[in-house]
Order: structure tokens, then C-alpha cells, then sequence
């Protein structure tokens, strides 16, 4: 079935959708900067040809004009789109305030290896269950494992401030221990993104209870790489910080800018391209997926918004063996388990060294550099034949013994 078939006929309309957020600023950006190149543009090559610069001042102006319309075009046709996600929801094994265990495997495979699998607190869990075509979760079962995955809420509402100490000695623990009674096995802890900090935490609190480590994009080393949010963070805390204190929580256009600042032009360049793909394929269907994901984001609370930009990016506290979780200090060096990194070779959210650092950290970690993007990693048609399978196989040769 293909991915366009999660339009129905009869669905009734959908109201427009809001992206690519901040709309704002990504509209702000195009008209300023091609507006701004206009009139330097029109002097240059009126100086090659020996033309009059007004009139070349003017065709500059119709060329930034017509480009900015076919952004626009390429926004309206996105946010007009008919496709909207329609994934069978899985059963939850464990739920506390702001969190939710979504069970994947309990029909298929009830006994098999259970994966609690830990993503960023900034996303929400879905890029890892797309689409039906495109669900690393739903790949995980397949291939004989219970994937057992957190769903954050983002805690803006929670009934008291959340810390990124929380998440793990009480919301990860509590997970972890109802993994134990449900399964009676010690989960694999695979981490995403920032997400595998929080596994590695959870395997230094609690050793005994965790079969096996994996990370997928994980940094470490906040400030190895040319990392632009490790650059930025300091500034943004400062400057979201009353904001924090009103509202308790970073809201997501904040948290969205953020992303921009690592590629101001990349929202304007794909949207130029959407313009041009026809609406009823299944590559336009795979870009309105993706692209509902991305504005789909978390709120964060305050304090995990605090320890993020200023302790983690702004002062790199992990790497720099300052970071504690339950009154233990987090060192790799002390977490014994088989580990499993994966490093994306062109991800410019998590530098690869950044990355790179953790498995240098980890005593018996096995490292394996894969050509994909941060998202791209699990995201991309060509995730589930070039990525997917290294992990399976190091799942495979790990858990074979104790199987």
C-alpha cells in the first residue's frame, strides 16, 4: 500500500496546517535577504554589461519577487496538503505524569528481547513510527525484539517543574522497573539524540537491570564539531530566560528557532523544491510525513530547557564529567555494557565527533559511521536496507547468548 493511501476520499477537510515554524522568521529571512541582494546584484552586472542600473535594479527585484512566490507557493501546498498521519496506535505497558511506554511488540512477540527505546525530549517520540513504510519501531518487532518506546509530553502542564534528573531516576526508573516485571528480562536501553543521554544515566543508576547499550546520534562532547547550537545556547538561554520564568516552559516556535539558527536557509531551500513536486506523489506524501514531525515539537520545561542550552550545549558539562544524575556522576568510562554507536556522517544537528566521543568513552562500545543525516537516519527511503540492519546485527550477535 502506498504511503499517498493514508488519504482518504472520505476524510472530512483538515484545517491548514501552521509550518514551518516559525512561519515568521522563515518568510522574515527570504524577504530580507533576497530584497537586500537586489539592489548590490543589479549595480554588478550593470557594470559587466554597461546597462542602465534602474533597469537592472528592476529585473533583480521581479527575479527575488517571482522566487519569493514560488516559496509561498511551495508553503500554501504544504499546508494545504491532504495526507495526515494514520498509524494504528499501540498499546501503552506503563504511564506516569508526562510519559508514556508505547508496547510494539506485545502481540507479535511477547517473550522476546524487550528495547526501551529513549528519544529526545525535544520531539516527540514518532519519528521513530512514521508512517507504516517508514517505522523503525515497527522494523524492531519484525525482526523479533519487543520495542518498547517512550512517548514524552513535553511537561508543560505537569504539576510541578521537571528536571532532566527526574526524567531518569523517576520517570526512565519507573519505566525500566515495569519493563522488568512485564518481561522478566533486562531491556536493551537505546537512546536517540539527546535521548541516549538519558539511557546512558539510566544504566549507570541502575547497571544490573540493562542488558546492552545502543545510541543512535548521541552527543557527548557538546563542543566538538562545529556545533552552531553549542554556539548559540548560551545566547538563547539568556535571552529566552524571562520567558521561562513567566511561563514555565520554552514554547516550540522558541525551541524551533533554535534548529534555524544552524541553517537559515535550509526551511527556504526545501520549500522552494516542494514547490515543483507534484502533490498527489508518494515523494510530496514522504515530505508532508516528515515535515509534520519536525513542527510537531515539545514545549520544555524550564529546568530541562536551563540544563540543556546552559549546562549541556552552553557548558558542556557531560563531557566535562560535571554532569550528575541521583547524586552519581555520569562517567562512561564506568558503564561496562556492550555498547553500540551510531554515528551519521552528515549530521549537522550532532557533529560526528560529538558523537564519536561517547563511544571513545564507553569500554566495550563497537562504533559504526553511517551515510546519513541526523533524521535522515531513520527518516530516509534508504534507512531500512543501509542503517537499520547494522543495528540488527549487533542486537543479534549481543543477545544471542543470553537469548
Amino acid at each position: 500500500m502506498g504511503l499517498t493511501m493514508a488519504i482518504r476520499s472520505t476524510d472530512p477537510p483538515q484545517p491548514p496546517r501552521v509550518g514551518p515554524r516559525p512561519l515568521w522568521l522563515h518568510l522574515g529571512t527570504a524577504a530580507m535577504s533576497w530584497s537586500s541582494a537586489a539592489l548590490p546584484a543589479a549595480l554588478w552586472a550593470s557594470s559587466l554589461r554597461g546597462t542602465d542600473p534602474r533597469m537592472e535594479l528592476l529585473t533583480m527585484i521581479d527575479l527575488a519577487t517571482r522566487r519569493y512566490g514560488r516559496l509561498a507557493t511551495g508553503i500554501v501546498a504544504y499546508q494545504t496538503h491532504p495526507y495526515r498521519r494514520a498509524v494504528p496506535a499501540p498499546p501503552v505497558l506503563w504511564r506516569c505524569e508526562g510519559m508514556a511506554v508505547l508496547d510494539y511488540g506485545e502481540d507479535r512477540n511477547p517473550g522476546a528481547p524487550p528495547i526501551l527505546i529513549v528519544p529526545s525530549l525535544i520531539n516527540k517520540h514518532y519519528i521513530l513510527d512514521l508512517h507504516e513504510e517508514q517505522s523503525f519501531v515497527r522494523a524492531l518487532a519484525h525482526a523479533g525484539y519487543r520495542p518498547l518506546l517512550v512517548a514524552w509530553d513535553g511537561f508543560a502542564g505537569a504539576s510541578e517543574p521537571v528536571t532532566i534528573d527526574a526524567c531518569v531516576s523517576e520517570k526512565l526508573a519507573g519505566a525500566l522497573t515495569a519493563i522488568l516485571a512485564a518481561t522478566k528480562q533486562r531491556p536493551v536501553l537505546l537512546g536517540y539524540c539527546l535521548g541516549g543521554l538519558l539511557a546512558l544515566a539510566l544504566a549507570a543508576l541502575r547497571p544490573g537491570e540493562v542488558a546492552a547499550l545502543a545510541f543512535m546520534a548521541t552527543p557527548w562532547d557538546f563542543h566538538a564539531g562545529d556545533c552552531r547550537l553549542a554556539q548559540a545556547a548560551p545566547g538563547a538561554l539568556a535571552m529566552i530566560e524571562p520567558v521561562l520564568q513567566m511561563l514555565g516552559h520554552m514554547p516550540v516556535d522558541a525551541v524551533q528557532s533554535l534548529f534555524y539558527a544552524i541553517d537559515p536557509f535550509q526551511v527556504i531551500e526545501k520549500f522552494l523544491r516542494f514547490a515543483e513536486i507534484a502533490p498527489a506523489s508518494e515523494e510530496a506524501a514522504r515530505f508532508v510525513a516528515l515535515e509534520d514531525w519536525l513542527n510537531d515539537g515539545l514545549p520544555l520545561a524550564a529546568p530541562v530547557a536551563r540544563t540543556l542550552l546552559g549546562e549541556w550545549y552552553g557548558g558542556n558539562a557531560p563531557a566535562r564529567g560535571a554532569w550528575s544524575v541521583g547524586g552519581v556522576r555520569i562517567d562512561p568510562s564506568h558503564v561496562t555494557h556492550p555498547a553500540f554507536a551510531m554515528l551519521p556522517s552528515r549530521d549537522r544537528i550532532v557533529p560526528p565527533a560529538s558523537a564519536e566521543a561517547l563511544a571513545l568513552a564507553l569500554p566495550h562500545a563497537e562504533a559504526v559511521t553511517v551515510d546519513a543525516g541526523h533524521i535522515g537516519m531513520v527518516s530516509s527511503r534508504h534507512a531500512p536496507r543501509t542503517v537499520w540492519p547494522l543495528l540488527l546485527h549487533w542486537l543479534q550477535k549481543t543477545l544471542a547468548p543470553t537469548a
